[in-house]
C-alpha cells in the first residue's frame, strides 16, 4: 500500500511539471519579448493608410424621393334612391364602357311614378280653373296672369312657376283653395321622378357594374362606380422632409411597368398625421396621357435649395450624428447637422 501511494505522488508531481513547461513555451511563442522583460509594455501600432473623400460646402437642391398611386379625381359611387326595375341607359351597363357627360348611365322603371305625377298635375289644373272666376271678380289685376298660366298649363309637362301674388288677401284666398300646397307637391314629385334616371356628371368610364339589367332594385342599393378622366397622385411625406417642400413644387414620376414619365406639381398637403408612419398625405397633379386609376409610380420632388451644405454617403453618418474626419493627419469624430436623408 505504501509503495502504491509513493508511486502516485511521483506521477502527480511529474504531470504538474510538464504542464508548467508547456505553459511557459506557449507564453514564449505568443509573446516573444517575454525573455527580455518587455511583457506589459505594449506593441507600437504602425501608421495606416486610409482613403478619404474631400467635400466642399455649397448649395444643393433638395430632391425628395416619393412613391404613390394614381387616383381618379372625379369618382362617383352610384346608388339607387328609388325602387323599380333596373335597365341600361345610353350604352350597356358594363364595366369598362365609356360615357360622355349628359349620357344616361342607367334607368329605373318610372312608369307608375310618372302616371301618378300626371294625375297630380291634372288635379292642380282643376283647382286652377276653379279659382279663376273669383279672381276675376275680387282681384281683377291678378286675373290675366293666372288665366294665361292656366291656359298654358299642360299635365304632360313639368310645372312652371306660378304667377307672383303681392296682395295679402289674394294670397290667403289661393292658399285656402290648396293652390300652393298642390304646386309644391308636384315640384317634389318631379324631383323624385328625376332620380329614376342616372346621368353621367362628366366624361368617364364605368369602373364597376354591380347589377345586370332587369334586376329589381331597392332604395340604397349600390349600382356601381363611375370615374372621370382627370387623375392625381396620392403619396405620403414624412415630417422630417416636410420643411423642404411647398405646394407648387415640381414633381416627376415614373412607371417601371409602362416605362413612361409624367411631370406635374404638388396640389395640396394634408394635415392629418398617420400614427404608424408619422407622415402626411400629399397630392400632386400630373400631366400627360396613358394615366390609369391605381397605377403605382415612383419619383422625386424638387424642393428647396439647401445652402452651405454637403452631400455625403449615408453610411458615413453614425447614430450620434457624427462622421470621421481627418485633421492634422489623425482621424477624429465630428458632429454634424443632418438636413435631409435620401436612400443612399
Amino acid at each position: 500500500m505504501a509503495a502504491h501511494q509513493k508511486r502516485d505522488k511521483i506521477i502527480a508531481g511529474s504531470s504538474v511539471a510538464v504542464a508548467i513547461i508547456i505553459t511557459v513555451l506557449l507564453i514564449g511563442f505568443i509573446f516573444p519579448g517575454v525573455d527580455d522583460g518587455t511583457i506589459g509594455q505594449g506593441v507600437e501600432e504602425p501608421d495606416r493608410m486610409v482613403s478619404v473623400i474631400q467635400f466642399e460646402p455649397g448649395n444643393i437642391n433638395s430632391v425628395i424621393e416619393i412613391t404613390g398611386r394614381v387616383l381618379a379625381t372625379d369618382r362617383v359611387e352610384l346608388f339607387s334612391e328609388v325602387q323599380g326595375r333596373f335597365s341600361s341607359g345610353t350604352h350597356s351597363f358594363r364595366t369598362g364602357i365609356r360615357f360622355n357627360r349628359g349620357d344616361t348611365l342607367a334607368r329605373i322603371d318610372d312608369t307608375e311614378q310618372r302616371l301618378a305625377l300626371i294625375s297630380q298635375r291634372s288635379r292642380f289644373l282643376t283647382s286652377l280653373s276653379g279659382v279663376l272666376s273669383t279672381l276675376k271678380l275680387d282681384y281683377p289685376n291678378l286675373y290675366e296672369s293666372w288665366a294665361r298660366y292656366t291656359d298654358q298649363f299642360d299635365p304632360e309637362r313639368s310645372v312652371q312657376q306660378v304667377p307672383e301674388v303681392n296682395n295679402r288677401q289674394a294670397r290667403l284666398f289661393l292658399t285656402s283653395r290648396g293652390i300652393y300646397e298642390q304646386y309644391y307637391s308636384i315640384r317634389s314629385a318631379e324631383a323624385r321622378l328625376e332620380k329614376f334616371t342616372i346621368v353621367a356628371p362628366f366624361n368617364g368610364e364605368l369602373q364597376e357594374a354591380d347589377l345586370d339589367p332587369g334586376a329589381l332594385v331597392q332604395p340604397g342599393v349600390r349600382l356601381g362606380e363611375f370615374t372621370g378622366n382627370r387623375y392625381e397622385l396620392e403619396s405620403f411625406i414624412s415630417l422630417r422632409d416636410l420643411p423642404f417642400i411647398n405646394v407648387g413644387d415640381d414633381v416627376q414620376m415614373t412607371s417601371a411597368t409602362l416605362g413612361q414619365t409624367w411631370s406635374g406639381s404638388i396640389l395640396r398637403i394634408g394635415s392629418g398625421i398617420d400614427e404608424n408612419t408619422q407622415s402626411l398625405p400629399l397630392y400632386a397633379e400630373l400631366n400627360g396621357s396613358s394615366m390609369r386609376d391605381g397605377l403605382y409610380l415612383e419619383g422625386t420632388i424638387r424642393g428647396q435649395t439647401l445652402e452651405n451644405s454637403v452631400e455625403i454617403p449615408r453610411n458615413l453618418l453614425t447614430r450620434n450624428n457624427t462622421i470621421l474626419v481627418v485633421e492634422d493627419g489623425q482621424a477624429t469624430h465630428k458632429r454634424v447637422e443632418p438636413l435631409l436623408f435620401k436612400k443612399e
